[in-house]
């Protein structure tokens, strides 16, 4: 499991990779880059490190909560993949590309096929908490976007559907924990430093990158 784990881990955050230069390029004048229009050298070093944080977790999941299904890790591993180039976009330009939200569609597609022969005595089960989970995480965020300013974005309720249906109700439930408490100390740091103001949006993100991450790596949820 652990070989066929590592190769669907390379191939996945390869495929991220590819999607990720897609968009700088794409969506240019969006981002930063040199002067040549190309993505500067951060954004090819950042990816290259996060392949490995991404590929390095999928391993260590496998491995560690080894009762977890293959095809259950690999929505996690799929998850981990789609969270590293969002962050950068997020960070970068407050924006959270339909691609990688089509992508991980796609994939959970994919993988609910795969499912339906493999696990099918445990699909309905992981199903029912997975549309559950979007459908919650939606409405808390869309509830969230009417009542306050700036809290919520588009990109941010699309995603969260995305992360329902790969994690699930448990899975979902500690990434968003994690990740409230990340986002909450970086705004304290950025309004201590002044470097924002209570009117500035701060990108949800990196922060949710960082949380999933950690529940991941805790939990293997």
């Amino acid at each position: 499991m652990l070989g066929w784990m590592t190769l669907c881990s390379i191939l996945i955050n390869g495929a991220a990779a590819g999607l990720f230069y897609y968009e700088l390029q794409k969506h240019r004048e969006k981002y930063p880059a040199r002067q040549d229009g190309k993505p500067p050298r951060a954004a090819f070093i950042y990816s290259a490190f996060m392949i490995v944080v991404a590929v390095g977790l999928a391993l260590f999941i496998t491995g560690f909560y080894s009762e977890n299904t293959f095809l259950f890790t690999l929505k996690r591993v799929v998850m981990l993949a789609l969270l590293w180039p969002i962050a950068y976009t997020d960070f970068t330009a407050y924006r959270i590309p339909n691609l990688f939200i089509a992508a991980g569609l796609a994939a959970r597609a994919l993988v609910l096929a795969a499912e339906f022969f493999w696990e099918r005595d445990t699909l309905l089960a992981y199903l029912i908490t997975e549309v559950i989970a979007s459908a919650v995480m939606f409405l808390v965020a869309a509830l969230c976007a009417f009542l306050i300013k700036n809290s919520i974005g588009g990109g941010d309720m699309k995603l969260f559907v995305v992360m329902g249906l790969l994690l699930g109700l448990q899975g979902t439930w500690g990434a968003i924990f994690l990740s409230l408490i990340v986002s909450f100390i970086v705004a304290v740091v950025l309004l201590a430093t002044r470097k924002k103001s209570r009117k500035d949006a701060i990108p949800f993100g990196p922060a949710l990158t960082v949380g999933t991450y950690l529940s991941i790596f805790l939990t293997g949820m």
